[in-house]
């Protein structure tokens, strides 16, 4: 049988760590603090869930092959970074490393199928494979042609386009009254003083996401430009990533993250309308299982398990992961 497997999905504000065994059976799963972290310090937190985990499954990490998707990994220095810290730790049998955002492609399409994956969580994340060909961008911010992440770029522009409004630079907006309610200031001057002073962070305006867009989806003209900036930066990529590769399909596009996770398919709906020929391009797949199914699938794939991938997705779908109270 197969060596068993240690999947990692490990992002800003959570890790979670499961242990498969090699047909594929989920045998423990637990979630601690977020790995937006230096290599030691991610692999130290990665080894203590996996202790946890182990320790619940009875299962002998030496024997384990560690397949490790984490948020932060957009260039090659940066997984080997990371691959080298968990590999010195000498813990685990085998180790790879890549962007989280693999572990979303692959949650959503065969291996090996032509496919692109796009993450709209916090950061905004793409990754395509065909055969075995393989394309990601860096997504490094404006130095890499970028913008400036998903819902953190929502949350940012919405104060500066409230602000612009507020002081005649701009167009009037049903946002600026917004923001001054949903922060409980009196002007969205005061936001910008307050960010200034360090009494408000800007992983604190993230409550401004959903505010965005439902009064984009009232149809204020100014939220909905906002909104339609990213949802075509969705379909420019996700066409970039096909050109790359070759346009020879068929292809899937595989969408993940916070933003695509809503109920209410409100980004969704703004990409279909930023870009409507793209349902004729491709295959939408809206992934609804969680990413560490993803590494799952991905660390099976590198041991040679044939498992079947909705077999590894319900397993993650029915199961609630363990929040051990001591990592230490």
């Amino acid at each position: 049988m197969p060596s068993p497997v240690l999947a990692v999905d490990g992002g800003n504000s959570k890790t979670d760590v499961a242990l498969l065994d090699g047909d594929g059976t989920l045998l423990a799963w637990v979630r601690g603090p977020g790995c937006a972290l230096a290599a030691p310090a991610v692999a130290a937190l990665i080894a203590r869930l996996a202790g946890v985990a182990a320790s619940s499954a009875g299962v002998t990490l030496s024997d384990v092959h560690a397949a490790c998707y984490l948020a932060g990994v957009d260039v090659p220095w940066q997984a080997s970074e990371r691959r080298e810290a968990l590999a010195s730790l000498g813990v685990f049998g085998s180790v790879e490393v890549g962007n989280d955002a693999w572990a979303l492609l692959r949650l959503g399409a065969p291996s090996g199928a032509p496919a692109v994956g796009v993450v709209c969580g916090a950061g905004l994340k793409c990754v395509a494979r065909a055969g075995s060909s393989a394309w990601e961008l860096p997504s490094l911010g404006w130095q890499t042609g970028d913008l400036s992440g998903a819902g953190d770029f929502l949350a940012r522009e919405t104060v500066r386009v409230a602000a612009r409004a507020e002081d005649g630079r701009g167009p009037s907006t049903t946002l600026r009254d917004a923001v001054c309610s949903t922060l409980g200031v009196a002007s969205v001057r005061a936001v910008g003083e307050a960010l200034l002073a360090g009494s408000l962070t800007e992983d604190e305006l993230g409550v401004l996401v959903p505010v965005l867009l439902d009064q984009a989806v009232a149809g204020d003209p100014v939220a909905a430009s906002v909104v339609g900036e990213l949802a075509g930066e969705v379909a420019t990529m996700a066409r970039a990533a096909r050109r790359s590769l070759g346009d020879e399909g068929p292809w899937t596009l595989v969408l993940g993250g916070g933003l695509f996770a809503d109920p209410a398919g409100r980004l969704l709906s703004a990409v279909w309308k930023a870009a409507p020929d793209l349902q004729q391009e491709f295959t939408l797949t809206v992934v609804d299982a969680p990413p560490v199914a993803g590494a799952a699938l991905l660390g099976l794939d590198r041991t040679g398990a044939a498992v079947p991938a909705e077999a590894v997705r319900r397993a993650f779908r029915t199961a609630v992961p363990d929040r051990p109270a001591n990592l230490g």
